[in-house]
């Protein structure tokens, strides 16, 4: 069954088209990340395609589509050279129908690679049709109808993606892991089941706190356990993995409060304590015990997956219907993080009267 073109226009069909394709590489793509310089939109990534090669491999592509016979490849390569650059990708990809031979080595010499005429046909002739899922724009119309706050589910979820041209930092995890959240929530009270828009952008945000992490956790992969427990540790925190930033701040409001407040030392030694035991009460543990585990970047990759492929899935299904188990992790620790009881979210069926009290399992004991 041919898939939906309502409010997707050609360009939009080939951008879908190749995004199967990247995907069926291997590869977690997502389509349509605005890229933004303060309040000025300069433009848009087709696609970014993140792969995992290897535990020690992480390699982002950004691909140019435009499904045109005269799509200008000359100018189209020195315009994605510079966008490559803005956004920090390791490599660029121009598809279009015009790309002529003498384009090849134009683009070459700048490293940027070609997709021919020839393959870009095939690809977009051959991903054209996929009836289980939704496009972009189908799904923002969707988010687009629902309010939220002085907002919309759209412009937030603009937002979402607009971290992610902007680089993948602590600062973004965090920005993602809030929004998922903040979704679940709204979705469990509003839609019933939770199969609506809501849910779709929690399953998105997911999508993004999944592979947010494993990226951030790439130049630890050799490091033992302790260590990436640390890296994740101070930047879901501070939001930023540096220990040494977090202890200047620390110094800096000890000896405001020694120099102007207390020469003592006792609100120096407040501020500290005080500040010590906020930290430890932050729901993060949960989040930075599963970054860190010596496996997690595989299985935070195929819960990206998982779940942006639930986020456009044509028949959304609820998160306990979710065939990945990893998923199911990802939103278990999410539903952690926002003090959401996890039978709640994913299904998990409540002791009958009959059961005995040994016999009930506690939610931090679940595997999911």
């Amino acid at each position: 069954m041919a898939k939906s073109t309502e409010g997707t226009d050609k360009g939009g069909l080939a951008e879908e088209a190749l995004r199967e394709y990247f995907k069926g590489l291997g590869s977690f793509v997502l389509r349509g990340l605005p890229v933004k310089e303060g309040s000025e939109t300069v433009t848009d990534i087709d696609l970014w395609v993140y792969t995992r090669s290897s535990p020690l491999s992480r390699h982002i592509t950004i691909v140019d589509i435009k499904n045109k016979k005269r799509g200008k490849a000359f100018e189209r390569a020195i315009w994605l050279k510079g966008l490559q650059a803005a956004v920090g990708a390791d490599d660029a990809v121009i598809a279009t129908q015009g790309a002529r031979d003498s384009a090849f080595k134009f683009a070459n010499r700048l490293q940027i690679k070609v997709l021919s005429s020839g393959i870009f046909d095939a690809i977009v002739k051959r991903y054209s049709k996929d009836g289980e899922r939704l496009s972009l724009e189908e799904v923002d119309g969707l988010w687009r109808t629902v309010s939220l706050g002085a907002s919309n589910v759209s412009t937030i979820m603009e937002t979402a993606r607009l971290e992610v041209s902007r680089g993948i930092d602590f600062a973004a995890l965090n920005h993602w892991v809030d929004d998922a959240v903040r979704f679940l929530k709204e979705a469990r009270d509003r839609e019933r089941p939770m199969t609506g828009p809501l849910t779709r952008a929690f399953y998105y945000c997911c999508a993004l706190v999944a592979i947010g992490a494993d990226y951030l956790g790439r130049a630890h992969v050799l490091s033992d356990h302790d260590a990436r427990k640390e890296h994740f540790r101070s930047g879901m925190i501070f939001g930023q993995n540096d220990d040494a930033a977090a202890k200047r701040y620390l110094d800096f409001a000890e000896s405001v409060a020694t120099e102007f407040l207390d020469q003592s030392g006792a609100a120096a030694a407040q501020i500290r304590s005080g500040f010590e035991r906020a930290a430890s009460e932050l729901p993060v543990e949960g989040l930075v015990e599963f970054f860190s585990r010596g496996n997690s970047g595989s299985e935070l990759f195929k819960a990206a997956q998982a779940l942006e492929e639930a986020a456009f899935s044509k028949a959304c299904v609820r998160p306990s219907e979710l065939r990945s188990i990893e998923a199911k992790v990802v939103i278990g620790l999410l539903s952690d993080y926002g003090n959401i009881r996890r039978s709640e979210i994913l299904g998990l069926s409540e002791p009958s009267g009959k059961t005995k009290p040994e016999d009930v399992i506690s939610q931090g004991s679940l595997p999911v």
